[in-house]
């Protein structure tokens, strides 16, 4: 006798339950489906979000289109407080479809079930009326015994029953009896409960126009309101019980519950004039809940598994339910259909090759459940504050929020979302990778390595003009020439300007062509960095983001390395630039992008402002004194005024373009004119910016890059090449002759305070030169970790480019280092965007 085909029994004919038929159809493995209702989509007046990932899977089921067709897209936002806005955001929707491919769309819950049942081709496997009754495993296979008396035979069972599922509370008791302590104990009762939801559908409503979502935020309860399709809104009420409750004391809430919660709350504004009592009174179906919000420990024992709300509950503000169980029914089918396409000819799945399916699924579902599970909670809390710090959390969030917050607070949850492996993708033009889509697997964070790389950055500072105080004296004339008594008419920063330009006299013009020579190598390879860090202060995600503020003030960065040396605020900057980077969202294609008219004006600005003075600086003027000294001292402003240039040239540019681009100066009108139009409250994002998408900047600053590159390559090789066929001068007396080394020999003799004046701020420079080298080095390397961290490279890449940074810190300088690193980084960041079918976006 041939041995039977493998089976699975489906129980709930839900969102997840008609998912898994779906796929399982479509994978050609056998099921039977068990639904307790008369109907397959019955109207429960509630409707349902379909996230990107949930619509990703939705498309390769075939079921996307008919979900989403009528749904408009919801691309304003208005968080409300007593119904005046707090701020608007625009764009989301529009952002979301075209960075990844989807957007979010909200619909009847019951047009879901419709279009899910719709699509099964072998309807007799959908069986309606089946409650279960008793499910029994044995090593070979389960069965379901329903209450009507029939039997259910098959490999495994899939509970995806709900909250207060049958399956799961069978499943328990199974184990409890053949592996007592196996699930904790009294699981249910730690269930928390703490709102409570009334929803419903209803009519449309002037104040809140087709497109938009309005969150009511209130003291204690929160609102969510989205227009819907046909004219309709989707609106949920949550109000917190006066205490948290748990599971076991569930309440159960009648018709009259839910209008006497209405009637409690009938005069609350949602938006201007239009209150709940407004909404309600137009409903046209409504419900209400208690919101469990749980991640169950264990899913599974034996054949049995449990998906969906059934394992992992949020709270529904954030719309992640139903999304949750079609991710989790997804990757129970992947996981399925590798184990089986994995037997020999006959074969069965035995006992632990199921175990095995069903670790493997919960271990890929189970942290990213328990991130929907914490986002969803901790939605709710901003929205329904309890205490005064909530409420001023609110008032500051318009000057802290932004585009890409608001985009990335979906959008770090979107792109982790599974597909169906062994079904195609259609394509959909997207700037934003899916994690499934990028060369190599991400890698968990974890603190530890960039802990090591702080604390290396820190003992770099602390290393930073190690045995020195500062300088005692410093020269009363340069060349036989005094120096100036009088540059701004402002004493402290003619004094500050009158001592930096007296010790760099010291080193500029020493005698020395050592000395003379490591000094126009350092200052030439410093190029790079003032390039970099202007590009990052204009990155949009550090614009754009609380913490990557901290570095988009390189003209503060700058004043500082002039005062204190690049050797002690070098490191600084680094470990500043690592903390605001801890997120991904900081490696983002659309975090990546500069304004391409900064992009334009970048390369310009920096040649004017930095590399036209360090030359004129570097001008061995000889018989001069008087311009040498001026040459110096503008030098020590000019890494400041980079930035102001880079702003004038980025605005000059940008005139021009808008004045030959009608459609662009169009759009930059037409968000203006809209923050106009809504009395001064602020609005976060845009709409029709596509230029975000296209990577313009992007030739701009590789073309940056590569100028840097060749400039401090050049220096390297021209000083290396002059010290090797010089006989007055040495490597090691150029870059590495340092009396105050802690284990060289001088050390033990060497002190400033006997050294001359001009000695000490010789040694300063070379301190400078060695650990901004050394600065350099931890951090390139450190990027190419992080590049592979987040997987937009491959391992094998990875290591390729640790050995390429630290070739080049030899062969062409830690200055042409850190500007190749950044051309890789660069490229291999934009290179991820998938705006073209088949490849990533054409890098030029």
């Amino acid at each position: 006798m041939a041995p039977k085909p493998f089976r699975a029994i489906i129980v709930g004919g839900g969102v997840g339950g008609l998912t898994l038929a779906n796929i399982l159809e479509q994978l050609d493995i056998d099921y039977v489906l068990l639904e307790s209702y008369r109907d397959f989509s019955p109207q429960a007046g509630a409707s349902i979000a379909m996230m990107p990932g949930g619509q990703r899977i939705l498309e390769q089921l075939g079921c996307k289109q008919a979900f989403v067709e009528g749904v408009p897209s919801l691309d304003t936002t208005t968080p409300t407080v007593q119904g005046k806005p707090i701020f608007i955001f625009r764009g989301y929707n529009e952002n979301m479809i075209k960075r990844t491919g989807h957007g979010v769309a909200f619909n009847d819950r019951q047009v879901l079930l419709r279009v899910l049942h719709d699509n099964v081709k072998d309807k007799s496997k959908l069986l309606l009326n089946k409650h279960v009754a008793k499910v029994t495993t044995t090593d070979a296979g389960a069965a379901v015994e329903t209450k009507e008396g029939d039997v259910f035979e098959g490999d495994i069972i899939v509970g995806v029953d709900g909250i207060r599922s049958t399956v799961r509370e069978e499943m328990w008791r199974i184990a409890s009896k053949a592996s007592p302590g196996y699930f904790p104990k009294d699981e249910w009762k730690r269930v928390p409960i703490e709102f409570k939801c009334l929803f419903g559908i209803c009519r449309s409503h002037k104040r809140i126009p087709t497109g938009s979502v309005v969150t009511g935020i209130s003291r204690g309860h929160s609102y969510l309101i989205l227009s819907g399709p046909e004219s309709k809104l989707y609106y949920f009420l949550f109000v917190k019980l006066p205490k948290p409750i748990t599971a076991d004391k569930t309440p159960r809430y009648s018709t009259e519950d839910a209008k006497a919660l209405a009637e409690d709350h009938r005069h609350d504004a949602i938006i201007d004039d239009c209150t709940f009592g407004q909404i309600f009174d137009n409903s046209i179906s409504f419900g209400m809940t208690p919101i469990h919000e749980h991640v169950f420990e264990k899913w599974h024992y034996g054949r049995v598994i449990t998906l969906g709300d059934a394992a992992h509950k949020p709270n529904p503000i954030s719309g992640h339910g139903g999304n949750g169980a079609i991710e989790s029914v997804a990757e129970l089918a992947n996981q399925l259909k590798r184990r089986l396409d994995s037997l020999s000819p006959g074969a069965r799945l035995s006992a632990e090759d199921v175990g095995s399916v069903f670790r493997d699924t919960q271990t890929v579902r189970f942290e990213r459940a328990k991130t929907f599970v914490q986002f969803s909670h901790d939605q709710q809390d901003f929205n329904a504050p309890s205490g005064a710090l909530g409420f001023l959390g609110i008032r500051v969030a318009p000057w802290l929020l932004s585009e890409e917050i608001m985009t990335e607070l979906q959008l770090h949850l979107a792109v982790d979302a599974v597909r169906i492996e062994a079904l195609p993708v259609p394509f959909h033009p997207h700037y934003i990778p899916w994690t499934d889509e990028l060369p190599a697997k991400p890698i968990k964070h974890s603190w530890v390595p960039r802990a090591v790389v702080a604390l290396v950055l820190l003992g770099l500072t602390y290393a930073a003009g190690y045995g020195i105080t500062g300088v005692k004296t410093v020269p009363e004339s340069f060349l036989g020439h005094p120096f100036r008594d009088f540059y701004t008419g402002q004493q402290g920063i003619d004094n500050l300007l009158d001592l930096l330009t007296r010790v760099f006299s010291l080193v500029v013009g020493s005698p020395s062509l050592e000395n003379r020579l490591q000094v126009i190598y350092f200052l030439a390879i410093l190029t790079p960095m003032v390039l970099i860090w202007m590009v990052e202060a204009h990155r949009r995600g550090n614009l754009q983001s609380i913490l990557g503020r901290l570095v988009i003030w390189p003209s503060i960065y700058a004043v500082g390395y002039q005062i204190f040396s690049i050797a002690r605020v070098g490191p600084i900057y680094f470990l500043a630039t690592m903390f605001a980077g801890r997120k991904d969202m900081y490696y983002r294609q659309s975090s990546r992008v500069v304004d391409q008219d900064v992009a334009r004006a970048l390369l310009p600005a920096v040649s004017l402002a930095f590399v036209l003075p360090t030359i004129c600086m570097l001008l061995p003027l000889w018989g001069a004194p008087a311009a040498w000294l001026d040459f110096m001292t503008f030098w020590q402003v000019a890494p400041v005024l980079v930035g102001p240039l880079t702003s004038f040239l980025a605005s000059v540019i940008r005139s021009a373009r808008l004045a030959g681009d009608k459609t662009a100066a169009a759009a930059v009108a037409a968000t203006e004119d809209y923050a106009a139009a809504h009395g001064g409250t602020t609005v976060v994002g845009s709409v029709g910016h596509d230029e975000l998408y296209r990577n313009i900047d992007l030739p701009h600053l590789l073309t940056a890059y590569t100028a840097a590159f060749y400039s401090a390559a050049a220096m390297h090789v021209a000083v290396a090449v002059y010290v090797l066929a010089s006989p007055d001068a040495s490597l090691r007396g150029v870059f590495l002759n340092l009396p105050c080394w802690p284990w060289s020999d001088g050390a033990a003799t060497w002190s400033a305070d006997a050294a001359s004046t001009a000695e000490v701020a010789i040694v300063i420079f070379r301190w400078d030169f060695v650990v901004y080298a050394a600065t350099l080095l931890v951090w390139c390397l450190h990027t190419v970790a992080e590049m592979r961290r987040v997987g937009y490279v491959r391992t094998a890449d990875a290591w390729k480019a640790a050995v390429a940074v630290a070739a080049s810190f030899v062969l062409v300088g830690p200055g042409a280092m850190y500007a190749a690193t950044w051309y890789w980084r660069e490229k291999a960041i934009a290179s991820q965007s998938k705006m073209e079918e088949g490849e990533a976006k054409k890098v030029r």
